[in-house]
């Protein structure tokens, strides 16, 4: 069950539990509130795992973006270094080594760029489902504990 869901489900435990006479508070029962906390703790290191896999991925794209710009370079070199027999030759060899050199670097740079912008979407995304979820546990807990201290009164 996702997050989503595990708060949906809560909310309307919450929107369906009877009220208590001449007040905004409701009842609930405390293992139904406990099932939800306990599903919450079973989650949340799920959501958090899928972050760190993100990251990896992130890291990994990055990672074979500079391998493949350094390829890309090594290559330019070698190509350089092949083309020195004659001058025409030569300056046609370093232009072009030049060109697929900056051209890795653009390419690493853009790949770099999206890499981070996924993984800052990916972090926005959880970052508000965690919130709400935090919310949504914040409220329980008080809504609960107001019960608590209604029903030893």
């Amino acid at each position: 069950m996702s997050i989503e869901k595990l708060l949906d489900d809560m909310e309307n435990m919450l929107v369906e539990a009877a009220r208590v006479p001449f007040t905004n508070k409701r009842v609930v029962e405390e293992d139904d509130l406990a099932k939800f906390l306990d599903e919450f703790r079973e989650r949340l290191p799920k959501e958090l795992d899928e972050a760190k896999q993100i990251i990896a991925a992130r890291q990994r794209i990055f990672d074979e973006a500079q391998r493949e710009a350094q390829n890309i370079v090594e290559q330019a070199k070698a190509y350089v270094i092949k083309l020195t027999d004659e001058n025409i030759i030569n300056k046609q060899a370093q232009e072009q080594a030049n060109e697929l050199v900056a051209q890795s670097r653009k390419t690493a740079r853009d790949l770099q760029e999206d890499a981070v912008v996924y993984a800052d979407e990916v972090f926005k995304h959880i970052a508000a489902h965690l919130e709400k979820t935090l919310d949504v546990v914040r409220q329980g807990h008080r809504e609960l504990q107001q019960n608590k201290n209604g029903q030893g009164k």
